[in-house]
């Protein structure tokens, strides 16, 4: 469990680090993001890190049954993280297991025990991305959670991208306004619902 709150206390403190001037206008993809989106820049770094760091560990055991072991023990902390209402910590571990370094280990994988694969079956469905990561979101309507960020970044973009900040007679877009500042204050409130205190959140290729 140890290994899950660490996950879900650093994945909090950049979450709630997040400005909202990071989420406006797209900045996170621009010229300049850096700069312009910083913690949103570091949650992406973040999340690849550790998925790195998921495949790395497994494929650097020579042998099967090490291998399986370790691919348990990290289904165990994703459904862990899965309980602290970590569903960023979730979906770095299930894009890790289900990247093509660890996938294509199909005797490592028939190794696995039948109740982790079992367990990884139903994270994988929980952070789906079909129909929006419908999924999911039935998961944030109980906050305090950690959201999966880009699920919140796609939503803007396509708010942004099919609207204009100007009406075609010249007036303020108050209705675009709105949708971005609800997305916004939505993803806000699972960094606040997490700060006071209600939350069970802490804060070679390899073949075979």
């Amino acid at each position: 469990m140890d290994i899950a709150e660490e996950l879900t206390y650093l994945d909090f403190h950049i979450f709630r680090s997040i400005k909202t001037e990071e989420l406006l206008n797209q900045v996170w993809m621009k010229d300049g993001k850096e700069t312009k989106a910083p913690h949103v820049m570091l949650v992406t770094k973040r999340f690849n890190e550790v998925s790195k760091l998921v495949v790395s560990e497994i494929i650097s055991r020579p042998e099967v049954p090490d291998r399986a072991a370790c691919i348990e023990k990290w289904i165990a902390i994703a459904d862990i993280c899965r309980c602290l209402q970590n569903y960023n910590g979730v979906l770095q571990i299930c894009a890790a297991l289900e990247s093509s370094s660890i996938h294509r280990l199909k005797n490592t994988w028939e190794v696995v025990a039948k109740q982790s694969r079992q367990s990884f079956e139903k994270l994988l469905n929980l952070v789906a991305a079909s129909a929006r990561f419908k999924n999911m979101r039935e998961m944030l309507c109980d906050p305090p959670c950690i959201p999966y960020l880009g699920m919140y970044l796609t939503d803007l973009s396509f708010i942004e991208e099919g609207a204009l900040d100007i009406t075609e007679h010249g007036l303020i877009n108050f209705c675009k306004m709105r949708m971005v500042s609800g997305e916004i204050s939505t993803q806000f409130s699972l960094a606040s619902a997490c700060s006071n205190g209600n939350t069970a959140v802490y804060t070679d290729t390899v073949y075979d």
